[in-house]
């Protein structure tokens, strides 16, 4: 872990927002304790779901789907192993969690192309989005290493095994769309956004020392470096996924699978072009530290710092002194999109986002509160179970 040279009030101020975006998830979650509604979720298809987004001034709440309770399911476990308060909080939820994510998985023998996918909703939805049900995927992943039950690495194999397989194209590369009835993929573009997911079979070839998880691995980084090398020369700072090959700000941790594809295979070639796309991303970095494209100013930081991270392993992307203060930066304006005011249960600790540069405060969103607790635990010295490739 790279010391970063932050004092024990600023190491406490990241520990302490990190518990605040937790606690924002065990309000918000749907349980016979802490119903949404009227009616007690003790047997509801929902027991155990969070949130993906809140409106306040719509008064609209937006149910969470398989991919952010990958990322939250990673996220409270993480806070529960921290010297914070009431630990067993967050461990609860993320147990309630996970039998919402379990119940996405698909083993309907009816459906022999979608055997191990997600569903993306709710149980039994005809659509998966194979980008998202890989995040879905960390989630087991993350539960494996703090139980230690089979069940959930074995999951985790067969998800990766429907991702190599049916989830993705001739070339290796994820399908955009994916209809599990049906069992076929579409995809509009290749972009590099759909990279990320790849992290699966790093994940996986760590535990298992599978070589097949190399093999699979190794097909997704060849198409991210052809989508690299010819993609067009057009501003895509703004445009989000699917609809542009480059998504700078917001890749989707695809540099993170490049920094995975050295540690698989020792390739120069996979820093080299890192090192090239964080360079882009910095050059777009506001004064304040934000980042651009949704959830950018998370996103971006947190690859920053695995870049940081793997320069303490003597494996250098860029020189630390270049990324430090970045990284930093990005972190600290961070901090001011948290709700600290509103006692409201479904507002406190959340992040808001959906804005680009996080510029607007009228949505708190998962995507930026899952990321922001992954990034604040790291911060305040920490270690996270996923969006790293030397964690654990």
């Amino acid at each position: 872990m790279f010391d970063l040279g932050l004092s024990d009030y600023e190491k406490a101020e990241f520990l302490e927002a990190a518990r605040l975006a937790g606690y924002w998830l065990v309000n918000s979650q749907n349980t016979a304790r802490r119903p949404w509604g009227r009616v007690a979720a003790r047997d509801s298809a929902d027991r155990g779901r969070l949130l993906e987004k809140v409106c306040p001034s719509r008064e609209y709440c937006q149910p969470a789907g398989v991919w952010l309770h990958g990322i939250y399911i990673a996220g409270l476990l993480d806070l529960a192993r921290t010297p914070i308060l009431d630990t067993h909080l967050y461990k609860s939820a993320a147990e309630d969690a996970a039998r919402f994510l379990t119940a996405l998985q698909c083993f309907d023998q009816r459906w022999p192309r979608a055997i191990g996918g997600f569903h993306e909703l709710y149980p039994g939805h005809e659509y998966s989005a194979p980008r998202d049900a890989a995040s879905g995927s960390f989630g087991l992943i993350a539960l494996y290493l703090d139980t230690g039950e089979q069940d959930d690495l074995d999951r985790a194999v067969r998800f990766a095994e429907w991702y190599a397989t049916h989830g993705s194209d001739e070339d290796g590369y994820p399908w955009d769309d994916f209809d599990l009835e049906k069992g076929r993929g579409t995809s509009r573009i290749r972009g590099d956004w759909q990279a990320g997911g790849a992290l699966i079979y790093y994940y996986l070839w760590r535990i298992t020392g599978d070589d097949r998880w190399k093999t699979a691995m190794d097909r997704v980084l060849a198409v991210l470096v052809e989508v690299c090398t010819n993609a067009p020369g057009t501003d895509t700072a703004y445009d989000f996924h699917g609809s542009c090959t480059l998504s700078i700000g917001n890749d989707d941790f695809a540099n993170t699978a490049l920094f995975a594809g050295h540690q698989m295979f020792g390739r120069q070639e996979y820093l080299d072009l890192a090192a090239e796309r964080l360079r882009a991303e910095l050059g777009r970095q506001a004064e304040n530290g934000a980042f651009p494209n949704l959830g950018g100013t998370f996103v971006t930081a947190l690859e920053l710092l695995d870049a940081l991270d793997l320069a303490a392993e003597d494996v250098e992307v860029l020189p630390p002194d270049d990324i430090r203060g970045p990284m930093l930066r990005a972190a600290r304006y961070g901090l001011s999109l948290q709700e600290r005011t509103d006692k409201d249960r479904f507002l406190l600790g959340g992040v808001y986002g959906q804005s680009n540069y996080g510029t607007a405060r009228d949505t708190i969103h998962g995507r930026d509160t899952g990321y922001a607790l992954q990034l604040w635990m790291r911060l305040a010295g920490y270690r996270a179970s996923t969006y790293t490739v030397l964690g654990w």
